[in-house]
C-alpha cells in the first residue's frame, strides 16, 4: 500500500483532525464548531465519520458498513478519545468495534466491518439514481429567515441544495451535498458526514417541517469514486410517539450508488408549516445556543499536552 492509499485519508484528517496515539487504533479530536450541531453538541455525522475513520485506520482496509449509536452528548471544546478494537481479523475481512469517550463518559459506540477487495468478486449496481434537478438549479437548504443558520455548526463544512424529485406525489426528500471547499476528495467517511439528514425527511413525510436528534446512524458502502456533489435521497418511513425511522441512498453526481443507510431520531422539533410561529422561536434558540456554546468553549481552561 502506498502512502497515498494509507488510512485515514488526508481529506478525512482535514475534516476531523485526529491526533493518534502510539498506534492507529487510538486517537483524539477536539469538538470544534464545524464538527458540532448548531447548539454546540456533537453532530451525528461527525460521530459516524469518526467511526469510519477509526475502523479504516485500525485495519488499513475500506469500510464495508458501520452502525453508530449515540449515547451521550459531547460539547464544544471537549476532547473526544476514540478507540477501535478489532474483534476478528481474517485474510480479507475485519470486524471492528469503536468506542468514543470524554473522560469516563461514553459518547458513541459503533460496530462495523472493513475489507480488502475480493479478486473477481461479484460487482454490480442494481438500482438507478432518482431523477432530480441538478445542483446548480437548487436553492440553499436554509434560505429566507433561516439563512443565518448556514454558517452555524457543521454547516461551516457543508453546502446543501434542495433538489426536486421527478416523482409526482412522492414524500421523499432529495438534497445535493458537498464539502466546503469543494475540491476535497470524496471518501466513505465524508459520505457518512454528509448523510446525517434523515430526520428532516421524516418530518417532510409527515407533511411537516423540522427534524430531530439522531439516536443511531447505519451505513453500508459501495465504491466511492471522485465526485463533487453527492445526492441524498432521503425517506421518512414511520414515526411513533415522537420517534422516527427513515432510510436513504447516497449517489455520485453521475449516478453511482455510494451508500445505503438508515437512522432513528428523536423528533424534537416539528412544525405545521413555514408560517408556524414556533419556527422563529426555534431558530432564535439555535442562534442563542450556538453563541452560548462558543462563549463557553472560548473561556474553558486550556489543557496541556502535545497537539498533533
Amino acid at each position: 500500500m502506498s502512502a497515498a492509499d494509507a488510512y485515514p485519508h488526508a481529506t478525512d484528517l482535514a475534516l476531523i483532525p485526529f491526533r493518534f496515539g502510539a498506534d492507529c487504533s487510538r486517537a483524539q479530536f477536539e469538538l470544534t464548531p464545524g464538527l458540532a450541531r448548531h447548539d454546540g453538541a456533537l453532530y451525528g455525522g461527525t460521530g459516524a465519520a469518526a467511526a469510519v475513520m477509526m475502523m479504516e485506520a485500525a485495519t488499513q482496509r475500506d469500510a464495508l458498513w458501520v452502525a453508530t449509536q449515540f449515547v451521550a452528548q459531547a460539547r464544544l471544546g471537549e476532547d473526544i478519545d476514540v478507540e477501535a478494537r478489532t474483534l476478528a481479523s481474517g485474510k480479507r475481512i475485519a470486524q471492528v468495534e469503536v468506542v468514543a469517550r470524554v473522560d469516563d463518559r461514553v459518547i458513541f459506540t459503533a460496530l462495523g466491518a472493513t475489507a480488502h477487495p475480493r479478486p473477481n468478486g461479484l460487482t454490480g449496481q442494481y438500482e438507478d439514481m432518482p431523477r432530480v434537478t441538478p445542483p446548480d438549479h437548487g436553492l440553499a437548504l436554509h434560505n429566507g429567515a433561516a439563512a443565518d443558520l448556514r454558517d452555524l455548526g457543521f454547516n461551516r463544512n457543508l453546502e446543501f441544495r434542495e433538489a426536486v424529485l421527478e416523482e409526482p406525489g412522492s414524500r421523499s426528500m432529495a438534497l445535493w451535498a458537498r464539502l466546503k471547499p469543494p475540491q476535497r476528495k470524496m471518501t466513505r467517511a465524508v459520505v457518512a458526514y454528509l448523510a446525517d439528514m434523515v430526520p428532516g425527511a421524516i418530518a417532510r413525510s409527515a407533511g411537516m417541517l423540522g427534524g430531530g436528534f439522531s439516536l443511531d446512524n447505519a451505513l453500508r458502502f459501495a465504491d466511492v469514486p471522485a465526485t463533487e456533489w453527492v445526492l441524498l435521497h432521503l425517506r421518512g418511513d414511520v414515526a411513533t410517539h415522537g420517534y422516527g425511522h427513515g432510510s436513504f441512498t447516497a449517489w455520485s453526481g453521475d449516478g453511482v450508488l455510494l451508500a445505503t443507510g438508515s437512522q432513528t431520531a428523536s423528533m424534537t422539533h416539528v412544525f405545521d408549516g413555514p408560517n408556524d410561529p414556533h419556527i422563529e422561536e426555534w431558530r432564535q434558540s439555535i442562534v442563542r445556543a450556538a453563541s452560548e456554546s462558543a462563549a463557553a468553549a472560548s473561556t474553558a481552561p486550556a489543557e496541556g499536552g502535545t497537539r498533533g
